[in-house]
C-alpha cells in the first residue's frame, strides 16, 4: 500500500512510538497539502483520529493545536475543527520544511539542485569557483577525519554555494530555507553505517569541474545523479521507519 494513501482506509496500523505528535502533525499536514482535506472541510472527530491513527487523545490534541497555531486549522468550540487553508498559503516555507519528511524534501530538492547547477555553470564567477573549491576541500578533510557533523555542514554549504552562484536570488532564497532544515535532518542520520558508507566525493568533484568548465548540461546531469544517489540511500535507510509509521 502506498505511503501516500489517505487516512480513511480501514484497519489502520498504529503509528510507531517515535515523536508521535510530530508524526500526527506530518500526517495531517500531508492530507492538507495533497488536497485530501480541503479548505473548509471538517476534520474527523478527536475520537475518530485517535482510533484511526492509533494514538492517544492527548497526542491528537497537541497535533491539532500546533496546526491551528500555524494557521492551517480553525478550532471551533462546540462545532469541530476545520481546514483553514493549504500549507503553501498559510505558513512560511521554512516552517513547513521543519515538519516535512526528509524524502519529501529530497523530491523537491532534486529539480532545484539540477537547475541551480545548470545556472551556476552558465553564470559563476571565478570567486564562486574558488569558494566552492574551498568548501569541497574542507568537506573532504572533515570526512577523512571522521568528523561527520562537520562534513554534513560543509556539504550543505557547498550546495548552497552553488545556488548562490546561479545568480538567481529567488532560487538562492528557496535553497537557503531548504538548507537550514536539510542540515538538521542529515545530522540525525549521518552516523548510520549505511549512509556514511556511501561516498559521493567523486560526484561532488565532477560537479564542481562541470561548473568550472561552464558546462551546464553536464552540471545538471551530475547534480541529478548526486541527488538520486543520496535519495536511494535515504530510502533504504529509512524504509523500516516508514513502514512502521505508514497509516494503513
Amino acid at each position: 500500500m502506498s505511503y501516500y494513501e489517505p487516512m480513511t482506509k480501514p484497519a489502520p496500523r498504529p503509528l510507531a512510538r517515535r515523536r508521535l505528535v510530530d508524526a500526527v502533525i506530518e500526517h495531517l499536514q500531508e492530507e492538507i497539502s495533497l488536497g485530501r482535506l480541503a479548505p473548509g472541510e471538517r476534520l474527523p472527530t478527536e475520537g475518530e483520529l485517535t482510533a484511526s491513527l492509533g494514538v492517544s487523545r492527548t497526542t491528537v490534541r497537541e497535533a491539532v493545536a500546533a496546526l491551528a497555531h500555524a494557521g492551517l486549522l480553525d478550532v471551533r468550540q462546540g462545532d469541530g475543527t476545520y481546514v483553514r487553508a493549504r500549507a503553501a498559503a498559510a505558513e512560511s516555507l521554512d516552517r513547513r520544511l521543519q515538519r516535512a519528511a526528509i524524502l519529501h524534501v529530497y523530491e523537491v530538492r532534486r529539480p532545484l539542485e539540477e537547475e541551480a547547477a545548470r545556472l551556476a555553470a552558465e553564470r559563476r564567477s571565478e570567486s564562486d569557483v574558488a569558494g566552492l573549491r574551498r568548501l569541497l576541500a574542507e568537506r573532504d578533510a572533515a570526512r577523512a577525519l571522521g568528523d561527520t557533523s562537520r562534513a554534513v555542514e560543509l556539504d550543505v554549504e557547498f550546495h548552497a554555494g552553488i545556488a548562490l552562484a546561479s545568480k538567481n536570488p529567488v532560487l538562492a532564497d528557496v535553497y537557503r530555507a531548504f538548507a537550514t532544515n536539510l542540515r538538521d535532518a542529515l545530522r540525525q542520520i549521518a552516523h548510520d553505517p549505511a549512509v556514511s558508507a556511501v561516498d559521493t566525493t567523486k560526484l561532488h568533484h565532477d560537479l564542481l569541474l562541470a561548473i568550472e568548465k561552464r558546462d551546464p548540461r553536464a552540471a545538471g546531469r551530475i547534480a541529478r545523479r548526486l541527488l538520486d544517489t543520496d535519495a536511494d540511500v535515504l530510502r533504504a535507510t529509512l524504509a523500516p521507519a516508514l513502514r512502521r509509521a505508514r497509516v494503513r
